[in-house]
């Protein structure tokens, strides 16, 4: 399976800036560029942040060929139906670029700013289950009754019909058993992040524990484990990532070894009005950085 390479970019840019970030990673020959889907950033509750869905619509037609999407969409904060059509309306404006990605939320204080309750892990978990569930089947073009405990949809059809078939890929955020049984079950890809402020001793093995586990549930659920993707989301291990070309093809190396098929990397762009303590914090690269290793290292893995 050829791993693929992506970039994650904060939207807190003015349009014209973050327009240049996704056209730069589509001329370096990254596969995938995302934004996040958060309300506001915790740290910086002051940053203006965009959001999301519509900022995607607008960089569609500022791109070409990259494929786009969100790292990730928080189930809790959207009706998986309204998510679905925001999803087939941007998989028409791209021509079918779009990545559909989701998780079961992280951020209680996001929460608490809109009212939403932050249920503990297994209703997350839950929450997740029942709005993949109605993604799988909306995303195709279905008409959706579903009467859980968290979403209720009666007969709703979805359209437009997806330009992709038979729909836009499906990634899920996930770290313990539960969201990983969730993935298995309806999704393309799955998302894993690093331990936070860990290092690489650390986070690997976690990472290939959670490699293992997810082999084991593809085999209880009848799936081949080699049909479903695996992403590392690095940046939230307090790994080198790119403190030299030789460290980024080591660390890449590693994590495809223990299972990694994807990757993505925050991308910073100085000129952003983002504090330096989420940079810090999220080990983020430099456009001279993204640009070097995509040209010297990816394509070793690609291969």
């Amino acid at each position: 399976m050829a791993v693929r390479f992506g970039a994650t970019i904060v939207q807190v840019a003015p349009f014209p800036l973050l327009r240049d970030d996704f056209v730069f990673a589509e001329s370096i020959g990254l596969d995938n560029a995302w934004v996040i889907d958060q309300f506001g950033i915790d740290s910086a509750p002051e940053v203006a942040l965009g959001e999301a869905w519509t900022t995607l619509a607008g960089l569609a037609r500022e791109t070409e060929r990259i494929r786009i999407g969100t790292m990730v969409t928080n189930v809790a904060m959207r009706n998986p139906g309204v998510l679905a059509k925001s999803i087939l309306t941007l998989d028409q404006i791209s021509d079918g670029r779009v990545e559909a990605a989701v998780g079961g939320g992280f951020y209680p204080v996001e929460h608490a700013a809109l009212g939403i309750d932050f249920l503990d892990g297994l209703g997350r978990s839950e929450r997740l289950r029942e709005a993949v569930a109605i993604l799988d089947s909306a995303l195709r073009g279905d008409t959706v009754t579903h009467a859980g405990v968290h979403f209720r949809l009666n007969e709703a059809t979805f359209r437009p019909i997806p330009t992709q078939l038979p729909r836009p890929p499906l990634w899920v955020a996930a770290q313990g058993s539960r969201s990983l049984r969730v993935a298995v079950r309806y999704a393309d890809a799955v998302i894993s992040l690093g331990k936070q402020n860990k290092g690489i001793e650390e986070s690997l093995p976690a990472f290939r524990a959670r490699m293992a586990k997810l082999d084991e549930l593809c085999i209880e659920e009848g799936r081949d484990p080699e049909s479903l993707r695996r992403c590392y989301f690095a940046g939230w291990a307090n790994e080198p990532i790119f403190a030299s070309v030789e460290a980024t093809a080591e660390l890449i190396g590693r994590y495809v070894e223990a299972g990694a098929t994807d990757f993505t990397f925050y991308l910073y762009n100085p000129a952003d009005p983002l504090l330096d303590d989420f940079v810090a914090t999220y080990r983020t690269a430099t456009r001279e950085q993204l640009e070097r290793v995509a040209a010297e290292v990816f394509p070793i893995f690609r291969e």
